[in-house]
């Protein structure tokens, strides 16, 4: 960096000191290598969190494969993952840490419409699994190649940009991760060509046809020919973002294009069209420069190609790798704040580390929101241990100390324990909605295999029971997601005579997919165990999954499960049915007295603002008329 560069570098890093700190994006990619083991995971973010970065790009699309389990990807080719990481969810795993941390992520979906790399599990043919399954998906150059070199000795290989399953895919596999994966963003890449050469494939030779009435120029630098191409690639970013925001309207869409010019004179990847098109919530430009001045000097071409308007939703990529100084990447920060730019993404995390001392001394000293985000989007968990004084605690449970225990000490049952021995969890929730409900576990020998955990919600009163000496079960449990009322929820640990019984920490963690509001109406009628519960959980919208769970029954008694969309009122058994059914399901109840039925609600838009009921009806000897009644739960699907 020259004087006067190093200069103003040096003034902004210090008024970025001085000035309070606003929203901004302190973004880092998550590359494959990150994502090796849960302790990676960890580590990694650890380490951007004490330098206050707020939003990690988590790679799950790379080389033909997704990272997560996918049945689309498992429908397309017959396999569900990259080999290297089945037996994992590496995705769950980095969201469940990432938001625990209070840290936004997006799932990138590095490879785009390249769908294949002849290094990487590619197959015989090197293509990949998607395209040896559907080898009509191939692009293809003017000369009939399909193949683009990697720099080296191998190939990939990319899919048609015109092909309507290709695209297809593509926005399913976008899709299907945001109904499954509560992430703050999706992010795709290279929805670009290879290079102007490519476009000659069936499927785009016939599009292009169909639309001009001629065939693909054979000139491929022809100048409609390039705009034709790109403005179809804009129409696919369009529809990704509708389809994407049609399954969940909070996500944010993103993308990492190339930079300007060479975007589109090269990739035929006009992404300042993206941007007038309406289809991004934020753009990472790869402004990857080695020097502050080059990269002054690429950002403000970039800033020159998009409208005024459109500028302050550029965050521009850094390159933080080998090769980048520290104090040259400490420049380009301070010209992206010079701009009023909205936040900077790093590539990437394995390059960052060396550089994070700097950046949190002179610019993210403390931690900021993500921009265009409500206030306290991704709050803090709550987490309440077996010592705190809002926890309660029977003489039943033992003080112990353990080294896997959160904070190194737990409650523990003994096998003489009564039934009615507990501890009960006192979590404050501080806005009505959706929150996940987890339990610490010390796993370990000799501790009970199903511990009965009861949590009380808005849409009922659910028991789940954890195999506590299943070490798979080491650390945080998910109980489930539940909707709550501001105020106080509840999680009671109960012994189990015979057994040891172990209670430790609860965790309170908002969830932030879309769902109605859950809760229960009428009573249950008395029985044999003690009276008929039910429970509504999970996620009360489009796509989403409902978890409805009847407790407190007697064992492996028949029940029958009612639906309905309508309530009613009609005296029945000492009780009232609460709900006209449309559908029935009949049931056993386990050994333990507890039945549970999955809803998977379909992505029909007609549903919309129907109101959902259900009610258990169940052999009880112990009942009015031998049959106990439930409460009835309900939601309203938004």
């Amino acid at each position: 960096m020259n004087g006067p560069l190093r200069a103003v570098a040096l003034l902004a890093g210090m008024l970025g000191t001085l000035v309070a700190q606003g929203p901004e994006v302190r973004g880092v990619w998550v590359a494959r290598d990150g994502l090796t083991s849960r302790a990676k995971i960890e580590s990694t973010l650890d380490q951007l969190v004490a330098a206050n970065c707020n939003v990690v790009c988590v790679n799950v699309w790379s080389r033909g494969y997704t990272i997560h389990p996918s049945d689309v990807l498992l429908a397309a080719c017959g396999q569900r993952q990259d080999p290297s990481f089945v037996g994992r969810d590496p995705l769950a795993e980095f969201v469940f840490e990432a938001h625990r941390r209070g840290v936004e992520v997006e799932a990138w979906f590095e490879y785009g419409f390249m769908f294949g790399w002849s290094g990487w599990y590619a197959g015989p043919s090197g293509i990949g699994p998607v395209l040896t399954a559907n080898p009509s998906w191939i692009a293809r150059d003017n000369a009939g190649n399909s193949q683009v070199s990697d720099g080296g000795t191998g190939f990939f290989t990319w899919a048609s940009h015109e092909h309507p399953a290709v695209r297809q895919f593509l926005i399913d596999l976008a899709t299907e991760l945001v109904d499954r994966y509560d992430v703050d963003g999706v992010q795709f890449d290279r929805v670009r060509y290879p290079s102007t050469s490519f476009g000659y494939d069936p499927a785009t030779s016939a599009a292009y046809q169909a639309a001009t009435g001629q065939l693909p120029p054979t000139n491929v630098n022809s100048a409609s020919w390039k705009r034709w191409r790109a403005d179809r690639l804009t129409a696919f970013h369009s529809d990704l973002y509708a389809a994407v925001h049609a399954h969940r309207s909070t996500v944010r869409l993103t993308d990492a294009p190339t930079v300007m010019p060479g975007a589109y004179d090269t990739y035929l990847q006009d992404w300042p069209d993206w941007l007038v098109a309406g289809s991004l919530d934020l753009v990472y430009p790869q402004v990857y420069r080695t020097t502050t001045a080059s990269y002054i000097t690429t950002l403000d071409q970039q800033l020159a190609a998009v409208r005024t308007q459109d500028r302050g939703r550029i965050a521009p990529g850094i390159r933080a790798i080998s090769g980048t100084p520290t104090a040259e990447v400490l420049g380009m920060v301070a010209a992206d704040r010079a701009r009023n730019l909205p936040g900077h993404v790093f590539w990437y995390a394995e390059g960052l580390y060396d550089d994070l001392p700097a950046l949190h001394a002179s610019y993210f000293q403390t931690a900021v929101a993500v921009p265009f985000q409500p206030a306290g989007f991704r709050p803090l968990p709550v987490v309440r241990e077996e010592n705190d004084p809002s926890t309660t605690v029977t003489a039943g449970f033992l003080p112990s100390t353990m080294a896997a225990a959160s904070g190194g000490a737990a409650r523990v049952s003994l096998p003489s324990s009564l039934a009615t021995d507990r501890v009960t969890f006192s979590l404050p929730v501080s806005t009505a909605g959706l929150w996940s409900v987890l339990m610490h576990v010390p796993a370990g020998a000799g501790l009970s295999p199903a511990a009965p955990h009861t949590v009380v919600h808005q849409g009922g009163v659910q028991v789940e029971r954890i195999d506590q000496g299943n070490v798979l079960n080491l650390g945080f449990v998910d109980l489930g997601t539940f909707w709550l009322a501001s105020g106080t929820a509840t999680v009671t640990v109960n012994a189990v005579p015979g057994q040891s019984v172990v209670a430790d920490a609860a965790m309170l963690l908002r969830s932030r997919f879309d769902s109605g509001a859950m809760a229960t109406v009428g009573l249950g009628t008395p029985g044999s165990a003690g009276g008929l519960r039910l429970s509504m959980s999970g996620r009360a919208s489009l796509a989403g999954e409902l978890q409805v769970q009847a407790n407190q029954l007697p064992a492996v008694a028949p029940l029958v499960w009612l639906l309905g969309f309508q309530p009613q009122a009609v005296p029945l058994f000492g009780g009232q049915l609460l709900v006209v059914p449309v559908s029935s399901t009949f049931a056993l109840a386990d050994s333990l007295g507890t039945a549970s039925t999955t809803l998977a609600l379909p992505f029909v838009p007609s549903l919309h603002g129907l109101s959902l009921y259900a009610q258990a009806l169940a052999l009880d000897g112990g009942a009015q008329g031998g049959v106990g009644l439930s409460p009835a739960a309900f939601t309203i699907l938004p």
